[in-house]
């Protein structure tokens, strides 16, 4: 795409950039209606059915708690069930409630690709506090104890990080904040190498450049959502 992300001082997002291939397209929702006891009467069993235990949860490596890139605020509060002709929602400007491929004016990648590239901008995250971040929160023996915790594995190694995760849960209260600080962080920055990018390229085309200051001013004002639509109606 010709609005992908450079900057010119290589950064922890210069390597990260979205994938942009054809898309899957996304399945309705399904709605499975509920049987007429009219029509089919429920049916009385002879005897109980038999207790069927539930399965065993599975089990998944612990990790630390990351937000939903493409989905709004990871921590929503209840939503009442829908109520007919209910005047519609404005939409949120928030960063966080912001779907990062509308962001960055992603449209033509496959499911695959896009969960790919969340899986990336998870890592990057992760070892960015491992580097950047940690040191900064721990003591001096309790940064040495991490570094036994850590070994000699690569970071992207699960058990690796489960380790690591149970570890600072125990001394950093606030570690999924600071994870979602971070990604929101880095959900920006992306934003802002993007309109950056299509600076240099639409420097020539000053209706199209002036479009393009719109949204970094809108972006100034926290209007993520509507700074995304102006930039996207330039592709």
């Amino acid at each position: 795409m010709s609005d992908q992300p450079a900057s010119p001082n290589p950064s922890y997002v210069d390597s990260y950039m979205p994938p942009s291939s054809t898309p899957s397209s996304t399945p309705a929702s399904t709605w499975t209606p509920v049987s007429d006891p009219a029509v089919n009467p429920p049916v009385t069993p002879m005897m109980p059915p038999a207790a069927v235990p539930d399965p065993a949860p599975a089990i998944e490596p612990v990790r630390p708690s990351m937000p939903d890139f493409t989905q709004p605020n990871p921590n929503p509060a209840p939503t009442p069930p829908p109520v007919a002709a209910a005047p519609a929602v404005v939409d949120s400007q928030t960063l966080e409630d912001q779907n990062i491929f509308d962001l960055l004016g992603v449209v033509d990648a496959t499911e695959a690709e896009k969960e790919a590239f969340l899986d990336e901008l998870q890592q990057v995250i992760w070892e960015d506090f491992l580097e950047n971040d940690v040191e900064l929160l721990l003591t001096e023996a309790e940064m040495a104890e991490l570094k036994t915790v850590m070994g000699d594995k690569n970071s992207n190694d699960l058990e690796q990080q489960e380790k690591i995760v149970i570890y600072l849960e125990k001394l950093v209260p606030d570690l999924e904040e600071i994870m979602l600080e971070k990604a929101l962080e880095l959900k920006a920055d992306m934003v802002k190498e993007r309109i950056t990018s299509m600076k240099e390229f639409f420097a020539t085309q000053p209706e199209k450049l002036t479009s393009v200051d719109k949204a970094e001013g809108l972006i100034s004002e926290d209007q993520w959502r509507t700074a995304a639509d102006t930039l996207n109606s330039l592709s």
